[in-house]
């Protein structure tokens, strides 16, 4: 994958490559932070105290799990762990997709704006 970087790069003239550089990729907290100003943010403001509330019932059952002495006790304390575990797990994956999915928006809006540079160079030539 980094060959075809390096083809890229070389490619587009000097003032591109320092626009591109200047765009940068984003760190992974600073994603977390820009999911906040996206379509989906009321929803993501929901899914964080939900894995939180989540994450909290796992280790409790988790907790009553291992002091559980009977089998339907422990039968029970397992099924809240399992569904805790497997709602958290779920919201996890979820927002990992949404933070996938607005890199792979970010990206697209920069091959747009370069098309459109791009466009816009070649109407100023003619």
């Amino acid at each position: 994958m980094k060959d075809i970087d390096k083809v890229i790069r070389e490619a587009m003239n000097k003032e591109d490559r320092e626009w591109f550089d200047r765009l940068g990729e984003p760190s992974l907290p600073m994603q977390v932070i820009e999911s906040f100003k996206t379509r989906s943010s009321l929803i993501i403001l929901w899914a964080i105290p939900g894995a939180l509330v989540m994450t909290a019932l796992c280790i409790y059952s988790g907790i009553g799990l291992y002091q559980a002495s009977e089998p339907r006790e422990l039968a029970r304390w397992t099924a809240v762990f399992l569904t805790s575990l497997l709602f958290l797990s779920g919201l996890k994956f979820w927002y990992w997709l949404e933070l996938q999915k607005n890199s792979l928006v970010r990206e697209i809006k920069r091959l747009e704006l370069q098309v459109a540079r791009l466009a816009q160079r070649e109407s100023g030539e003619d």
